[in-house]
């Protein structure tokens, strides 16, 4: 009636693995993140040489001049990239995770209804339909919990395409900036 070592041994293994890749999907997207903060750094550092080098170069030190509209461009295109890598990054890592603990919840589940199968064989016709009432709401729940696994998975998805749709708008809004003077904008966005 109860789990045989090696079923027990194939469920904590297929769980250390489990949670190995969830630790391992966090490590990754720390590790981007942390070169993506690098790299704005970087970004922040040379911008800030360069127009640190511009007005040294300047004989007339301005007080109070606004900095030029190509540099406001490229710096409002620059963190739209910088923001759509960031969200990328932590949706690779929310999709891992919510794969993770999809195909734990079935080694879980697997290991009961292995447990369940083995009760069944000693049990009476009472005890039998008991059972297969209890498998039924097993699968049920699982399902259920793959459709919200899914659900999460395709919320995360959509966060993505809007971040990107505003990044990429950005991008385009500041290519155009520079060649361009500045029109008025409507507030609507790129996609209506």
């Amino acid at each position: 009636m109860y789990l045989s070592p090696t079923d027990i041994q194939h469920t904590r293994s297929a769980t250390i693995d489990n949670l190995h890749i969830a630790s391992r999907a966090w490590v990754e997207a720390t590790e981007k993140l942390a070169e993506l903060t690098l790299r704005a750094g970087r970004q922040a550092l040379d911008n800030g040489s360069e127009h640190l080098q511009a007005l040294a170069e300047s004989r007339n030190l301005p007080t109070t001049a606004p900095l030029p509209l190509e540099r406001i461009s490229e710096w409002r295109s620059d963190s739209a990239v910088l923001v759509r890598e960031y969200f990328e990054i932590i949706g690779e890592a929310h999709q891992a995770i919510l794969q993770m603990a999809r195909d734990q919840v079935a080694v879980l589940d697997k290991a009961l209804m292995k447990q369940m199968d083995r009760a069944s064989r000693s049990a009476d016709a009472n005890g039998e339909a008991a059972i297969d009432h209890m498998k039924s709401a097993v699968r049920q729940a699982e399902a259920g919990f793959n459709e919200l696994t899914d659900a999460a998975a395709r919320g995360a998805d959509l966060v993505e395409d809007q971040v990107r749709q505003v990044s990429d708008a950005l991008t385009i809004d500041a290519d155009e900036a520079t060649e361009t003077a500045p029109a008025p904008r409507s507030r609507r966005t790129r996609s209506n």
